[in-house]
């Protein structure tokens, strides 16, 4: 009989250690007999409904999980199997529950007992992506599920309470005493701390400044906008003059789907239908503290059941959204249920601190997010072949995708450059840039390359190489990597980690800019200059699964010369060919 897996495991410290199983299949498989109690009934005749509720409620998500499985049929690689539930508890939890590590802190979270099918629907899904396909598998499994049990408990109480409670995590920042230990008195017997090699702090009397946070200089944030209609809409900035002529088009909006993008505090938008850009249905001022706003015309019917059930999600995800932002701080830029991420993520503690992975080395620049510079990764001759080639293949001008679905919007005023992109399979140096990639980061190597099927989606976890040229003049504002993934992908595709590599010495300017990185020494965040070879590889997402605000990057003006890159993209999941548009 096929297993749940179940990893929401208050000791299990190391989840995010490298692993092929990715999750731990804890599940005890025994068929538990079926305890018809009826003693608080006093015996009296119960309607059918009533007395086999559970059976009603397992043979209904079993017929949707038949349905499910034509769409979730394309079987991933073993070690890529996703639990979307695994990181989520809706039993009652042990009184020494605590955090998993020092940045998982326990999260509880209330969702209206109407959103109960859809919860369903996402146990569902796991059993198929488990290879649990068939419904009398699928009951047996149910039946047996300690998550699941708690869930239909929470759902048939005869308390008041309108809301089922879930417990699941949410990362917390480091602080700035965790980041910079050397500034701090450092407690009897802990481990010494290493200085970095190549110091961000420029002496030793700025070393010795008190803890405290410049005031950043740039103020963006990451938005999500999720329209909740049955009809898709356009989404607009109003732009700096606020008017019809100075608005700029972010994208298009599918029934029940997000579209994400940076923005700054007090930025206007808006929402039009796409038939009649003029006609303004909302609009919105942002702030950090409003960054994910919902569209929701009154006195929606949605009559089509997919679009119904995708409307049930949204629902879902709101709820969720506004406990993960209350005990978090920090907005949900994600969709719930999502799991943990299910690849290794390299450790960022403190400043200064190294990984060596064969001969390479990851100096961390940057806790949150969380950067990692790593010098020589490519050398000089080969710098200059990835820069033939892509020469070769042709350069188009740079495009900006918002999301998974959204249209290409190429706009010089936010990114001015010039690309190609090279496959894996271009040339022998291209595999190897792909096999030390996957070495750095700690992943299956077999995962960097492409999984063909009669369906051709699910293709690898890495793009193609995009060599990237700037010239004089041209740059690349501060922007984020990830994307909203469709609300209905059960494996929610996204963009995990970021590799770039310096393929030139660039004369003057073309800094990689973390503007919001966390620090105590420069109110312009972090900067990193390109040298040939150099490569910096950060993450597109949290522990937790949410998205990472703080991983807004950009680059800076080039000021004299040219300046050459080459962008590696890592995904969450399989990324789908039918999303990524690279052409």
């Amino acid at each position: 009989m096929g297993e749940i897996a179940t990893t929401f495991n208050s000791d299990e410290s190391d989840h995010d250690e490298e692993d092929e199983s990715d999750y731990d299949d804890n599940h005890d498989d025994s068929d538990d007999d079926d305890d018809d109690d009826d003693d608080s009934e006093g015996g009296k005749n119960i309607p059918f409904w009533k007395e086999h509720f559970l059976a009603i409620i397992i043979a209904l998500f079993a017929s949707i999980g038949a349905h499910c499985y034509n769409e979730i049929n394309n079987s991933p690689p073993k070690s890529l199997k996703v639990s979307r539930m695994s990181n989520i508890s809706f039993c009652p939890l042990e009184p020494h529950h605590s955090k998993i590590n020092d940045r998982l802190y326990p999260l509880e979270f209330f969702i209206p007992r109407d959103r109960f099918e859809s919860l369903g629907e996402f146990y569902i899904a796991d059993m198929i992506d488990l290879s649990i396909k068939t419904k009398e598998e699928q009951r047996v499994a149910l039946m047996g599920h300690a998550q699941f049990q708690c869930l239909i408990e929470q759902h048939q109480s005869k308390s008041n309470d309108v809301k089922v409670k879930g417990n699941t995590y949410f990362y917390k920042e480091p602080s700035l005493a965790e980041i910079y230990p050397e500034l701090t008195d450092q407690e009897k017997g802990s481990r010494p701390v290493k200085s970095p090699s190549n110091s961000l702090i420029n002496s030793s009397k700025e070393r010795r400044r008190n803890l405290q946070q410049p005031p950043l200089s740039f103020t963006g944030f990451a938005a999500k906008f999720v329209n909740m209609n049955d009809k898709p809409v356009l989404l607009f900035w109003d732009g700096k003059g606020r008017n019809e002529n100075s608005k700029k088009l972010v994208g298009e909006i599918p029934p029940m789907e997000s579209i994400g993008t940076a923005t700054m505090a007090g930025h206007g938008f808006h929402i039009t239908p796409i038939y009649d850009p003029s006609m303004v249905l909302k609009r919105w001022v942002l702030t950090p503290d409003v960054a994910l706003v919902f569209y929701e015309p009154k006195g929606l019917l949605v009559d089509n059941p997919i679009l119904y059930a995708m409307y049930q999600k949204q629902l879902l995800n709101q709820a969720f959204a506004r406990d993960y932002t209350v005990a978090s701080g920090r907005t949900w830029l994600a969709n719930f249920p999502r799991s943990f991420p299910v690849h290794h993520m390299q450790k960022a503690s403190y400043i200064g601190q190294e990984h060596h992975v064969g001969d390479m080395t990851l100096s961390v620049i940057s806790v949150a997010p969380r950067v990692f510079r790593i010098n020589d990764f490519l050398s000089p001759g080969e710098c200059k072949e990835v820069i033939r080639l892509g020469l070769e293949e042709g350069l188009e001008q740079s495009a900006l995708h918002s999301n998974l679905l959204a249209r290409q919007n190429k706009d010089n005023s936010t990114r001015s450059s010039t690309n190609a992109w090279l496959s894996r399979d271009t040339s022998p140096l291209l595999k190897s840039i792909y096999q030390k990639a996957a070495t750095l980061t700690k992943i299956n190597s077999k995962l960097f390359q492409e999984f063909y099927s009669l369906k051709a989606e699910h293709r690898s976890i890495a793009e193609s190489l995009q060599v990237v040229r700037y010239k004089e003049g041209e740059e690349y504002i501060p922007h984020h990597d990830f994307v909203s993934p469709p609300i209905n992908d059960h494996y929610q595709p996204s963009r995990f980690a970021t590799l770039l590599i310096y393929l030139n010495d660039v004369q003057q300017g073309g800094e990689t800019r973390f503007p919001r990185a966390v620090n105590n020494y420069n109110a312009e965040g972090l900067e990193v200059t390109p040298r040939a070879g150099r490569a910096i590889l950060f993450y597109n997402m949290l522990e937790d699964g949410n998205f990472d605000d703080l991983s807004q990057h950009g680059g800076n003006k080039v000021l004299k010369g040219n300046k050459w890159l080459a962008n590696l993209w890592v995904s969450h999941y399989l990324f789908s060919l039918v999303f990524y548009f690279h052409h």
